[in-house]
């Protein structure tokens, strides 16, 4: 819980909205004040909106901006002249600015690098990734008027729609006359938001990811030889995972006593009641490893034997592009892209008595999100011979059978969930570099 003394004090005294910082560091802390005002703190100097400090004259000469994704923050800077406008706020919402000498762009640049953000291009954040810049006119009155602008690969995009340009840099020259030509018609930036990429972005200039690169060098290894070594590469997988990116996501069955509390609630989750609805799973891989598998075991049967369950919960923005659902279709149980438990899921005999059709009682469902069309299931109808069942989609509302899995293209368990796993966590490496992580 955050300290609301201290907060206060940092305010000068002066009441504070109740919620936590958007950003706490020893060095700079970002909060608000009692009336929704942003406030930031930076050793020992409280900083806050100049409405004075708008507008700034002549023309833009450089832009510099920086994102914190994974807070939803970021640092917009317009040099004009000798003198630079400085906006610091929350992507869609709140924000200060300041003026500043252009002297100091060098050490703002350092400073925010230092806390976590990350310089990008002004114009977007990363390959899919653009920025919009929200300009008004009026603001605060009746009369109020609104513009938005983007550069979204070599397309601008505003309120008069969509202009292509020849190339990237000649679509930023044509989003920088536009906002010129507003700005001399009364109109100041607003907000900044990123929005998804309609079109191909190259990829900006980044800071590199050791953790991302990292899981590349993890995710690309070659598939395993069997079925029973993909079962155990998947956990693996998992773990690595798990250990490598904390800001964004775990896995319920690594989790420790010493961290559990902390990791459930840094994703946003109520770690009470988390713990309880996960109780037998919390922790279960801890002092597991792999063992060898029995004479006629399936690579589905060892999993259950060994490992039991998978619960993969993953945060917000490092969850975007995943098959994400609640556990168990609970708000609380968990946002999830992964959820299979040896004991199933989902009692399909809810859905024979609905649809009034007892074949449904071949499936055998071991994977959550049946409430997003999400799930996975065993059609019992056929196997291999080493006793692996076909793999299919599974979602509430079927009311029939899917058609038979000829048995030459039945998938094995164990490899069906390597390839999961290697395909999640490309896209959780993806977005953990997006994220600066």
């Amino acid at each position: 819980m955050s300290d609301w003394t201290r907060l206060e004090q940092l305010n000068g005294g002066d009441p504070i909205t109740y919620s936590a910082p958007l950003l706490d560091t020893p060095e700079e802390v970002w909060f608000c004040s009692a009336d929704f005002e942003l406030r930031i703190w930076h050793d020992g100097t409280l900083e806050r909106h100049v409405p004075e400090a708008l507008p700034l004259a002549g023309t833009v000469q450089q832009r510099v901006t920086l994102y914190n994704r994974l807070r939803g923050l970021f640092v917009d800077v317009e040099q004009r002249a000798d003198r630079l406008l400085v906006r610091r706020g929350v992507l869609n919402g709140k924000r200060i600015a300041m003026q500043q000498p252009a002297s100091e762009l060098d050490a703002l640049r350092a400073r925010y690098a230092a806390l976590g953000f990350l310089e990008v291009t002004p114009w977007h954040a990363s390959s899919n990734h653009v920025t919009k810049r929200q300009y008004v006119k009026d603001a605060g009155t009746l009369a109020i008027k609104g513009w938005r602008v983007s550069v979204d690969g070599t397309t601008v995009i505003d309120d008069q729609g969509k202009s292509p340009a020849n190339d990237r840099q000649a679509a930023v020259t044509l989003a920088e006359e536009r906002i010129a030509a507003q700005e001399a018609a009364g109109f100041t930036l607003h907000l900044i938001e990123l929005m998804k990429a309609d079109f191909p972005n190259p990829l900006p200039p980044m800071q590199g990811s050791a953790v991302a690169g990292a899981l590349d060098a993890l995710l690309a290894q070659a598939e395993p030889d069997n079925p029973f070594d993909a079962v155990d590469a998947a956990v693996a997988l998992l773990k690595a995972l798990h250990a490598r990116l904390p800001q964004v996501m775990f896995i319920a069955e690594c989790l420790d006593d010493d961290t559990k509390e902390t990791r459930i609630e840094d994703l946003g989750e109520e770690a009470e009641f988390f713990l309880s609805m996960h109780e037998q799973r919390i922790g279960r891989w801890n002092d597991l490893s792999p063992e060898p598998p029995r004479e006629e075991e399936s690579s589905w049967a060892y999993f259950a034997r060994v490992y039991e369950s998978i619960t993969w919960i993953v945060g917000s923005p490092a969850d975007e592009d995943l098959p994400t659902f609640y556990c168990g279709n609970v708000s609380g149980g968990g946002w999830s892209c992964m959820e299979i438990d040896s004991e199933g899921t989902y009692d399909i005999n809810d859905l024979m008595a609905s649809t009034d059709n007892d074949e449904l009682e071949h499936l055998f469902v071991f994977h959550g999100g049946w409430h997003e069309d999400r799930s996975w299931a065993f059609d019992q109808r056929a196997a291999s011979p080493a006793g692996d069942e076909a793999i299919v989609p599974f979602d509430e509302s079927m009311t029939e059978l899917p058609p038979e899995t000829p048995i030459d293209e039945i998938v094995p368990f164990g490899n069906w969930l390597h390839q999961q796993v290697v395909t999640l966590g490309k896209t959780m490496a993806r977005n953990a570099r997006d994220l600066n992580l």
